[in-house]
């Protein structure tokens, strides 16, 4: 378009013309273009007529043809094969339809039998198309054209399948229509001038031509439009150059015996196109003659008139403008340029001229004012940056420099969170919505810098709207906090070495408080040996200050989240029973247990879990310390998949453990299960913390709701055991454990520490056991291979899981075992978390035994593993 405003106003008012002149040139060469394509149309409905006469009149010679074969069928005579009056039948028959070149009986092999025409010998038609179509589809089918082998005629073969008693083909009645007579059905008809008329079999040969036929039947289609009638619809119009050189416009039909039957023949016809359209063509040439002088006589007046209306004013209005353009902004054109739009037009640049001499002075003003600002800007130590609402950087100021390493010609064009590699707290989508719907946003992020390092800034986003109030752009100004996070680690690292000297000393006072328990009442037993009564009481005492100081080892491998749980089935009563009636002794606290009969049983490593409900009913004791109510309900329940608690489907048991206490506010809630966090004064914040893993680790779920001055409440999921079994009521323990012998065995027992060993063997050895023990896996493995072959093998193998210095009973095992797949392994540890404890039986061992131990654990771990 750019050459048509290079153009002079009087040549743009002459192609302004043209252009406006083109609707009525068009319409008269659309007019012509109708009146041809009418007689076209006119042509090809009178063609296209005159071959649906053609076909029909085909078809029903052929129809009639195919009724007369059935006829001849049905005859005892050609069932019989009775060629001497099926011969006599067929020449009769021949001489009452002379469009008939031949009528014959085949055989099964195509072989003639009878005919119209005499032959000397049978003749063979077993090639014919008609023949081998008849025998393949057992129905009357049309053939070819082609030369009788009697007739020595142009035919257009039919066959018609003869069938046995049995149905089976027994062979065919074959005519043919004497092509020459296909032309009788066009000579009646009035064609327009210089039409033709063929007619094609199904391979395109030429059957009948109204033009030249003796020198187009039983040749091909030269045309090369036969594929297109072939491929084409049951009717249609093609346009082609025919063999004798001259365009038609011509059209087609295709005939059928029945539509379910491809085509056995083809008609066209077609009329030249320059006697079809010669008149149209002569009325358009006349139209667009007249059109072009009216056109050149409207053209001259109009240039004319162009020029002394209004170029003559443009070029006052152009001259003006130059002047303008080069600062003279006292020139104007209103007097020189007046009337009509060019009028309103110099108006409009006198009023242009006014305001651009008062905008030139308010600009210099605005100017000096906007430069002031971006020093400002330029100056701020934050990182200032505009930004597209896609990201894309549009400004960068020197602190952004500074801060990244990027400078503004590398930044201006990228998109920020790709270049400073964002991490976001939440989902980059949720932080748009948020800013889309409120306008401002903060909060940390971590980038990247151009050297690698990453950085955390304090990041503040504004939204900037355009006139109409959409979202526009982005302004986002980033602080460095790198070093202000760093610090409040430190704090936080410091802070928690703290609690852990805390920690220390309050374990260093109760193991001394558990160990003042055992060794005075051992010392105690030794001075009243005398008195059995008293010496068992004794010992029994220690017995507790012994178990006491195992559960204390318990939960700091709990706390410390390396204690994976060693699960068994536990009732949910009995647990919870013990436990508050445990905790809540001797205190102000009323408890209130709603426990239903009928809860699933727990899949829960019991001390684990006594220990996190210990610390929940701990923590509400002291929430009350002017007393009050505690309560504990539990209720069976089934989670779904995608529960909002993201636990797995199944079955589960809910607990809510409710108080009556002082409550904790919703700042302190977002806390509570945090390491070290503590509400009360002297609190060392591990029992929340503690049950928190607890409950985690066995795959549930633990939250809290609390309203100060109301009381809280903590709510928690733990699965429920496999299986359909409920919870029953345990029975009381016995008065007394009482240890019974089992029968004598051969025992083996590995430990490291020479205290254990001693201990374990003199048990066994009260149990009725023999005896022998070692300090390491590697003697185990040699005392093992030993027994076995002096024919005295070992029963059972007590190893201890970890030798200091030393191969451990993991590694042993592997060995016993591939010399015995069957020894009978036992494992023993101190240390719980040890996935060999949990899952034994997966690293070969028959059953597991936690330090520390009584005799009665020893001997019902012996007595069930020896029993199988």
């Amino acid at each position: 378009m750019n050459w048509l405003k290079s153009l002079p106003i009087h040549l743009l008012i002459a192609f302004m013309l043209t252009i406006m002149a083109l609707p009525s040139v068009g319409l008269i060469i659309y007019s012509g273009m109708e009146g041809r394509a009418d007689d076209l149309r006119i042509a090809t409905r009178a063609t296209t007529y005159l071959l649906d006469n053609v076909a029909s009149e085909l078809n029903s010679k052929v129809e009639a043809s195919r009724q007369l074969m059935e006829m001849l069928s049905l005859m005892p005579q050609v069932r019989q094969k009775d060629a001497a009056a099926v011969n006599r039948v067929l020449a009769e028959l021949r001489q009452r339809c002379p469009s008939y070149a031949n009528i014959m009986m085949v055989d099964r092999s195509g072989l003639t039998w009878a005919t119209a025409l005499p032959t000397a010998k049978p003749i063979s038609l077993a090639d014919r198309k008609a023949f081998k179509d008849a025998r393949s589809s057992g129905r009357f089918s049309p053939g070819e054209y082609t030369v009788g082998k009697a007739s020595n005629k142009p035919i257009l073969n039919f066959a018609y399948p003869l069938k046995d008693d049995s149905g089976a083909f027994d062979g065919a009645i074959l005519f043919g229509i004497d092509l020459t007579y296909i032309g009788t059905l066009l000579k009646p008809s009035k064609l327009p001038p210089g039409t033709s008329f063929g007619i094609f079999d199904h391979k395109g040969i030429f059957i009948y031509r109204t033009v030249g036929a003796e020198k187009f039947v039983g040749t091909p289609d030269r045309s090369n439009q036969f594929e297109k009638m072939k491929n084409g619809p049951e009717t249609g119009v093609i346009r082609l150059t025919s063999s004798d050189g001259i365009q038609r416009l011509s059209a087609y039909r295709k005939i059928r015996i029945s539509p379910e039957l491809p085509p056995y023949a083809y008609v066209r016809g077609g009329t030249p196109m320059d006697i079809l359209l010669h008149e149209a063509n002569h009325q358009l040439a006349l139209n667009l003659a007249v059109m072009f002088l009216v056109l050149v006589l409207v053209f001259a007046l109009n240039i004319w008139l162009s020029k002394r209306l209004i170029v003559n004013r443009i070029s006052s209005l152009e001259s003006a403008s130059r002047s303008l353009a080069s600062g003279d902004l006292r020139v104007r054109v209103g007097e020189e340029v007046r009337g009509g739009e060019l009028g309103s037009l110099g108006g409009s640049f006198d009023e242009m001229a006014d305001a651009l001499s008062f905008e030139l002075s308010q600009r210099m003003k605005n100017e000096d004012v906007l430069r002031e600002k971006s020093d400002l800007l330029e100056l701020a130590h934050d990182a200032i940056i505009l930004l597209e609402l896609d990201g894309t950087i549009l400004y960068w100021n020197q602190g952004a420099a500074t801060t990244y390493g990027y400078d503004s010609a590398q930044a201006m064009g990228q998109v920020i969170h790709t270049l400073l590699q964002t991490v976001f707290p939440k989902p980059q989508e949720e932080i748009v919505q948020d800013l889309l719907r409120v306008g401002r946003w903060e909060g940390k992020l971590s980038h990247t810098t151009s050297g690698g390092e990453s950085i955390v800034v304090s990041s503040r986003w504004a939204l900037q709207r355009d006139k109409q109030g959409r979202p526009w752009r982005i302004m986002e100004i980033n602080s460095d906090i790198t070093e202000r996070e760093k610090s409040q680690q430190e704090l936080l690292k410091m802070q928690k070495l703290e609690s852990l000297g805390v920690l220390a000393g309050g374990i260093a006072h109760d193991f001394n408080n558990i160990l003042t328990g055992i060794m005075g009442n051992i010392t105690l037993a030794q001075m009243t040996l005398d008195d059995a009564a008293q010496v068992h009481k004794l010992l029994k005492q220690a017995e507790k200050a012994c178990q006491r100081a195992s559960e204390l080892s318990n939960q700091l491998l709990t706390f410390a989240k390396g204690g994976k749980p060693i699960k068994k089935n536990v009732a949910v009563r009995h647990l919870v029973e013990e436990t508050v009636s445990l905790v809540l002794r001797g205190s102000n606290v009323l408890s209130v247990l709603n426990l239903p009969t009928d809860l699933y049983l727990l899949e829960v490593d019991e001390g684990q879990v006594h220990q996190a409900f210990s610390n929940i009913v701990i923590n509400a004791l002291q929430s009350m310390p002017q007393g009050g109510t505690f309560t504990v309900t539990a209720a069976n329940v089934i989670l779904e998949e995608g529960n909002s608690m993201a636990l797995s489907a199944g079955r589960y048991v809910k607990f809510s453990f409710s108080d009556t206490g002082c409550g904790i506010s919703p700042e302190d809630q977002k806390r509570i299960f945090d390491p070290y966090f503590s509400t009360k004064a002297g609190g060392k914040g591990l029992g929340l913390s503690s049950a928190h893993s607890v409950i985690v680790r066995h795959g549930g779920y633990i939250t809290v709701h609390s309203r100060p001055g109301v009381g809280t409440a903590f709510e928690v999921f733990l699965p429920a055991a496999k299986g359909e079994g409920h919870e029953v009521v345990p029975e009381p323990p016995p008065a007394a454990t009482v240890v019974a012998a089992i029968p004598q065995r051969n025992i083996l027992v590995m430990d490291d520490e020479e205290m254990i060993r001693d201990l374990i063997c003199a048990i066994l050895e009260s149990l009725g056991c023999m005896v022998k023990s070692c300090a390491n896996g590697s003697e185990a493995i040699a005392l093992y291979a030993a027994a076995r072959e002096s024919a005295t093998p070992f029963d059972a193998v007590i190893m201890d899981l970890t030798i200091p210095g030393g191969m451990g009973g993991e590694e042993a095992a592997r060995h016993i075992l591939e010399m015995d797949p069957l020894a009978s392994l036992i494992v023993s540890s101190g240390y719980s978390n040890d996935p060999v404890m949990s899952d034994y039986a997966q690293f070969g061992f028959k059953a597991t035994m936690a330090k520390p131990y009584r005799a009665s654990e020893v001997a019902e771990v012996l007595d069930r593993v020896l029993a199988h």
